[in-house]
């Protein structure tokens, strides 16, 4: 293996370990307050939305507004789903057999 390669490896090694292993060592001690504890609740959400919503009403290729049926119509129950069970895999397993199976229709 060349030394660059290798050099290349580490440094990526260290530019993922570092920015993890830091905060976790650091403010292991450190209480969060309350408050702070319930707006961390909903990064997953809020995330996710960021994630998704584009997908769902841009089309990638020209960046217009366009409404998606097969992608819409899978993430309706998928919505309803995370909304009452609160399923982070569940929803994913649910939108990709809806999506799959929308598949064949659209």
């Amino acid at each position: 293996m060349k030394i660059e390669t290798f050099a290349i490896i580490l440094g990526m090694a260290v530019v993922t370990f570092v920015p993890r292993f830091l905060p976790m060592a650091l403010l292991t001690k450190w209480t969060l307050p309350e408050k702070m504890k319930q707006g961390l609740d909903y990064m997953p959400t809020a995330i996710l939305s960021a994630i998704v919503f584009p997908l769902l009403f841009f089309e990638s290729a020209s960046g217009s507004f366009v409404i998606q049926p097969q992608i819409l119509l899978s993430a309706l129950p998928v919505f309803v789903f995370s909304w009452r069970v609160r399923s982070v895999w569940g929803a994913v397993l649910l939108g990709m057999g809806f999506y799959w199976g929308l598949g064949f229709v659209f």
